[in-house]
């Protein structure tokens, strides 16, 4: 079994979640962030993302004005979540060689479950993943592997089979916590010695390395 992160992994999000997150921010009189630090900010689901964007924009309104700005960039983010998203370069094939070697095919994100649904089936077509799941309020997110063993139960995958892509630090630690084998994505939206500090199993730097892997 294959399970792979989506943002960062297998699609280049940063742009659209920029775009949406900065929109927001003007709506609401506040300062832009910059994509650079919008990339650190990202991989621990859409919370963290504002509350670490509104933090850097030095907000000062209540608490009820930060759900306010949550809620509404979740909602323009959820409404559209493929503009401005793709594929990175070389994803497709590697996932269309996995499919065609009859390999169960999965996708697991911090992104809400109906989000990461519908971003990746709007991309790759309705039924191309195996399983996608995203963030759901009756499991702990990463880097907690309860999301790992929804996945394993649901195909009744041992834990041996399993490879697992990701491309930050929270992927890392899920699949440590997990006990899978683990592999860091370099081209994602951390740098490699972010992924080196982790001690995932492998880190490849180039989509087309995934069809060479082998579970050892």
């Amino acid at each position: 079994m294959y399970i792979f992160d989506i943002d960062g992994t297998l699609l280049n999000t940063i742009d659209s979640i920029n775009y949406y997150l900065n929109e927001t921010f003007k709506s609401y009189g506040l300062k832009e962030v910059p994509k650079d630090k919008v990339r650190e900010f990202v991989g621990n689901g859409p919370k963290v993302l504002v509350d670490k964007a509104l933090e850097y924009a030095e907000f000062t309104g209540d608490d009820n004005l930060h759900e306010e700005i949550y809620n509404s960039y979740n909602k323009a983010y959820d409404d559209n979540p493929s503009y401005l998203t793709k594929p990175f370069e070389g994803i497709k094939e590697s996932l269309d060689s996995i499919k065609n070697n009859g390999e169960i095919l999965t996708a697991f994100s911090n992104k809400p479950d109906s989000t990461s649904n519908r971003v990746l089936k709007e991309i790759f077509g309705k039924d191309y993943f195996d399983y996608i799941l995203g963030y759901r309020e009756d499991y702990k997110r990463k880097p907690s592997p309860e999301g790992i063993i929804i996945i394993a139960s649901h195909f009744n995958v041992p834990f041996s089979e399993i490879l697992y892509f990701g491309d930050s630090e929270v992927d890392m630690k899920c699949g440590s916590n997990s006990s899978i084998f683990t592999i860091g994505c370099s081209w994602g939206f951390r740098d490699r010695k972010i992924l080196e500090r982790e001690n995932p199993n492998l880190i490849i730097d180039s989509p087309s390395e995934i069809i060479s892997i082998k579970r050892i």
